[in-house]
């Protein structure tokens, strides 16, 4: 299993935009979703955009960044 972080696959700016989000579906929509073409590319395979959008809440949370 290859491990990433989120900056391998969302820039700073992107990881400061999803933070300010309200739940797991608006970082999907606004953030995760409209970026899909480069996340694969980035990553290398085809990715589901709310598990990727799961990752991010997880780490945020883990992080304290939110509630």
């Amino acid at each position: 299993m290859t491990k990433i972080t989120i900056l391998d696959f969302l820039t700073e700016d992107q990881v400061r935009q999803a933070i300010a989000c309200k739940d797991t579906k608006e970082v999907c929509e606004k953030i995760i979703r409209p970026n899909m073409a480069v996340i694969n590319q980035k990553l290398g395979q085809e990715n589901d955009p709310m598990y990727l959008a799961y990752c991010c809440e997880f780490v945020f949370r883990k992080a304290g960044q939110w509630k």
